[in-house]
């Protein structure tokens, strides 16, 4: 059976790309691992995605990251945690801009530019492709428990980073990035029959601290707002009047209905009576907690009992905002009712 299975892998690697595997090029090697991942015409049927994980930090605390993307144009990521300082990056297509608790950052670094545009791709491979990167192959790399292809990606700029493929399927196994950081894949789901990490390890350079990211959820081709990819802010971080107080009522999924003052939130049925009441604190200039008042009756000191949320963006009509509790977390948008 163990010879069957050599046997299988070995007609794999030739009848994939119609040629041994020491005469593939690098981009044979791409396009196989782009086949492994559901197919090239799979992989471009995804126009977005909200992608969450659960994010393990070296001291072992923990927070959530949500990724929303249109893929090949936009890209937003939210750090959430009940320990940590909040962290957004926002790329709208032309402008990224980074807010660290209050602290704004406007990128204009083109490292980090090249390393966003990849971002706004699910599949890092189909960013290559998409991009244009001039791909090369180097010398195989042989691990421990795995056999290599290593493939260099390079864009226009200059970016360039180091590719590790499993020779026996043409999974992507690991990212080199040009600041000495790597990224391992170590497991992987399918969804709507494209593949997905679903465990990856981070490592940085000149450090023996890692950092792991394991997967919650999965949402394909859903509408995102524009919204969510534009930063609001121009020289500093800030909640407007407009948002911080009011009435709100939920444009994607359940109808919610609910008015925010500055010390509660009051959630309203639809004959317009308050079925629940959180109490609220905020904790920075963009981000609050809530509490039940029932929990608080109740002494419920759960970590479901308090709820973080954290205002991404907003306009004069509308804001979007990525929510945690617990284990417990989502995006959510709201129209301001006038």
């Amino acid at each position: 059976m163990k010879i069957l299975n050599t046997l299988i892998l070995f007609l794999f690697s030739v009848l994939a790309i119609g040629q041994p595997s020491d005469a593939l090029t690098a981009a044979q090697i791409v396009d196989s691992s782009l086949s492994f991942c559901g197919g090239e015409k799979q992989i471009a049927q995804i126009h977005s995605s909200t992608i969450t994980y659960l994010l393990i930090q070296p001291d072992k605390s923990t927070a959530i990251i949500t990724e929303k993307r249109k893929t090949g144009n936009k890209y937003v990521q939210s750090i959430l945690s009940m320990t940590h300082v909040p962290q957004t990056t926002y790329f709208d297509s032309k402008k990224l801009t980074s807010v660290n608790g209050s602290s704004l950052i406007q990128v204009d670094d083109l490292q980090m530019m090249e390393e966003i545009k990849l971002k706004t791709y699910a599949q890092i491979q189909f960013g290559y492709k998409m991009l244009g990167y001039q791909l090369s192959r180097l010398a195989d790399k042989k691990f421990q428990n795995f056999d290599c292809y290593v493939i260099t990606a390079k864009s226009s700029t200059g970016y360039t980073t180091m590719n590790f493929f499993d020779k026996t399927n043409f999974r992507l196994l690991m990212v080199a990035y040009p600041n000495g950081n790597k990224s391992l894949m170590i497991d992987y789901t399918i969804k709507d029959s494209v593949l997905f990490n679903s465990y990856i390890i981070n490592t940085f350079a000149n450090s023996d601290n890692q950092q792991a990211l394991q997967l919650q959820q999965i949402e394909l081709n859903a509408n995102i707002s524009d919204l969510w990819f534009t930063c609001p802010y121009t020289d500093q971080v800030y909640t407007p009047v407009h948002i911080k107080t009011g009435a709100f009522e939920s444009t994607n999924g359940d109808k919610v209905v609910f008015t925010r003052t500055e010390q509660s939130q009051d959630y309203y049925n639809e004959q317009g009576k308050v079925i629940l009441r959180r109490f609220l604190k905020w904790t920075t200039h963009d981000t609050y907690g809530l509490v039940d008042e029932k929990a608080i009756r109740d002494t419920n000191t759960s970590a479901e009992s308090e709820i973080l949320v954290r205002i991404i963006s907003w306009d004069d009509n509308e804001y979007v905002c990525h929510w945690i509790a617990g284990e417990y977390t989502d995006t959510q948008d709201y129209k301001v009712r006038k």
